[in-house]
């Protein structure tokens, strides 16, 4: 049977070492930033210290889990995703952002098999689906030994998830921010 084609960006799974998967709240999101970052989306630290939404080959701070903010009116807001352009105050965004946690992502299209257990591959950039509340980012099939944002760890264990087309995989982020020597 051949695997669902359904991302759902990269979804906290566990923590490597056991411990807590959560989300801090300690980053911030600039007033009337023209993207949509969705739960579920690959964020990284922009010059300004703000969080914007990554891309390929970015070097990541975590994945978006949700915001809250005063809105132009006043009122304070609870949201999955930045409305892009949103003008509002007191913005705190929520970022899974410790180097261990394990995510579950789906690989976009192509096919990977146990070989690609401990290669590294980098994200698939996709618009949040504000209808579902779901980001569609996804991995890369294209795998390889050199560098790349994120490492395989092994397939989700999943009722029905096989190697193949659209397989769902179990990654660390492999270029993290926190570990990175350089900063921005």
């Amino acid at each position: 049977m051949a695997n669902t084609d359904a991302p759902k960006g990269f979804v906290p799974l566990r923590h490597l070492g056991g411990g807590l998967t959560r989300a801090n709240g300690n980053y911030k999101i600039a007033s009337a930033y023209g993207t949509i970052i969705g739960r579920g989306d690959a964020v990284k630290m922009h010059s300004d210290g703000t969080i914007i939404r990554a891309a390929a080959g970015d070097v990541l701070l975590g994945i978006f889990a949700g915001c809250q903010y005063t809105n132009s009116l006043g009122s304070p807001v609870w949201s999955d995703y930045w409305p892009a352009s949103t003008t509002a105050t007191d913005i705190i965004a929520y970022v899974y952002d410790d180097p261990w946690i394990v995510f579950g992502v789906q690989v976009n299209g192509g096919t990977l098999d146990q070989q690609a257990v401990g290669a590294c591959a980098d994200i698939v950039v996709a618009n949040f689906d504000t209808t579902i509340k779901t980001s569609q980012s996804e991995l890369s099939p294209t795998v390889g030994s050199s560098t790349a944002q994120c490492k395989i760890l092994g397939l989700e264990a999943l009722p029905g998830n096989a190697w193949g087309a659209n397989a769902k995989v179990e990654v660390l982020i492999n270029e993290h921010f926190l570990k990175q020597e350089a900063g921005i």
